[in-house]
């Protein structure tokens, strides 16, 4: 069969490009600092909740199987995003490897992992933020109105520019790890082997079982690390900056784990500290050098550093996956719109900031939201990483011209690695307490039933995902 003639790029589609594209000022300092600064929050909090009824032991083997999920994570995703170096990120690796239907799938999967994740980290700078007004007794209705202070001045600064706030991500990056080096400091002034190599050294009643029930958690450690895929756009020479900054940014984050969990478990028994979202603070709180208050304000006051350079980049990656989800009709079109000026999403940065806010104040009555923002977060996360591996096997074997620009190392066992360690993650998911896989199923229906009844038939082919996709299959779009 003759194949079909592409369809020609038409002055309509050229000028939708004009009018949603976005600037490439990034370099590979900026990805490091976008990589390292949206998951560094991980260090902050959320890790610690894997620590109750499962131990420090537990804890990090639980840690060492993410940490080699994600390192090859990162490799084998460092291919897609410079193939096809797009914001819509995942929604390009799924319509062009398969259709429209799975790129929906793998994009609302990206928007709800960063969603719940910028949910979960705005309330928990909000946490630090009470606990540092109010040691004994930290308040929820301030953390509230923290949480929406970091909504509202957040907001402001992505509508600014990408050069501005990425500028300013720089700087909360290197401030977000000065301040686990002040805590390490901190910790060692009260470390004991003890705490950290418990006797005995898994629960007797749980046994391997703590280190299954501990995964979920310990993967928001490195999640949201994918952010710097959506940043692939934006880059200068995505084939050089992206892989670069990206591989450094997770050994970096890598180094980061091992260390924070090591000073913090020895520093303080596990169990006082396993439940709050201001872990560090609590630890440095807690021990004989804390009683100094000097000790305790200065680093809770570098340690919001962290939070907020997670939020920075988290709200970043979930304002460009709505704003590629809009350009391409997925979603609402309004979302898709560019400042004319900034070249920067307002529209989707206000809705997913809007969302926010709205689940920062249902936390005055639903005491669990961290938690469930933080499973859902990681779940929707290895729901996509299998569906992009299967992409990335099946554009090498259609496509191979589209990966000239990169090749990872050992790029054949790559994708395995990361599909068996994602569906492991997954299956463990069955044994922890907050049961949240109803909702995720819940949330993946409402997308689902919005693309089937109403967007399928709306999707804007001039969108760079559906025009890229549509000219190498030689002819209009499934």
């Amino acid at each position: 069969m003759t194949p079909k003639t592409p369809d020609p790029v038409t002055a309509a589609d050229q000028k939708y490009l004009a009018e949603h594209s976005l600037k490439r000022p990034l370099r590979v300092l900026d990805i490091w600092a976008l990589g390292v600064g949206v998951v560094i929050t991980g260090e902050y909090f959320g890790w610690n909740l894997a620590l109750k009824n499962n131990g420090p032991v537990a804890v990090l083997i639980a840690s060492l199987i993410v940490c080699v999920l994600y390192l090859t994570w990162v490799l084998a995703l460092s291919e897609l995003s410079v193939g096809m170096p797009f914001a819509g990120g995942p929604l390009a690796y799924g319509r062009r490897a398969v259709d429209g239907s799975l790129g929906f799938v793998m994009g609302w999967s990206m928007f709800l992992e960063s969603q719940f994740a910028t949910i979960a980290t705005a309330l928990a700078t909000g946490g630090y933020i009470a606990f540092l007004l109010n040691p004994a007794e930290p308040s929820a209705t301030v953390t509230v109105w923290a949480a929406l202070a970091t909504v509202a001045i957040f907001f402001v600064l992505q509508v600014w520019g990408v050069k501005e706030q990425s500028l300013a991500m720089v700087v909360m990056t290197y401030g977000a790890i000065l301040g686990l080096l002040i805590f390490w400091g901190l910790a060692a002034t009260n470390f004991s082997w003890h705490r950290v190599w418990t006797n005995p050294l898994l629960p007797e009643k749980k046994g391997w079982q703590a280190v299954l029930d501990a995964v979920p958690y310990c993967l928001w450690w490195l999640v949201m690390i994918e952010t710097v895929a959506l940043a692939s756009e934006e880059a200068h020479q995505p084939h050089r900056t992206i892989p670069r900054g990206l591989v450094w940014a997770q050994l970096t984050l890598i180094a980061l784990v091992g260390l924070t969990w090591f000073f913090a478990c020895g520093a303080l028994d596990y169990t006082q500290f396993a439940e709050v979202t201001y872990p560090l603070a609590k630890v440095v709180g807690d021990i004989p050098i804390g009683k100094h208050p000097v000790a305790v304000y200065s680093f809770g006051l570098i340690a919001l550093f962290g939070m907020i350079a997670s939020y920075h980049g988290m709200i970043y990656g979930t304002s460009r996956q709505l704003f590629g989800l809009g350009r391409a009709g997925y979603l609402p079109e309004f979302l898709g719109k560019v400042h004319t000026t900034r070249r920067t999403p307002v529209a989707s940065l206000a809705v997913s900031s809007l969302i926010t806010a709205g689940f920062c104040v249902a936390n005055l009555w639903f005491k669990s939201a961290v938690d469930v923002a933080v499973l859902v977060s990681t779940l929707t996360a290895l729901v996509w990483y299998i569906l992009a591996m299967g992409c990335l096997y099946v554009l090498r074997l259609r496509e191979p011209g589209l990966f000239k620009d990169y090749r990872a190392p050992l790029y054949h066992m790559l994708p395995i690695a990361v599909v068996f360690l994602s569906a492991f993650a997954i299956y463990v998911y069955t044994g922890i307490d907050v049961k949240v896989i109803p909702l995720t199923v819940l949330l993946y229906g409402l997308g689902l039933c919005y693309y089937w009844f109403w967007s399928h038939g709306r999707i804007r082919t001039a969108a760079p995902e559906e025009l890229t996709a549509r000219q190498a299959e030689g002819g209009p779009p499934a």
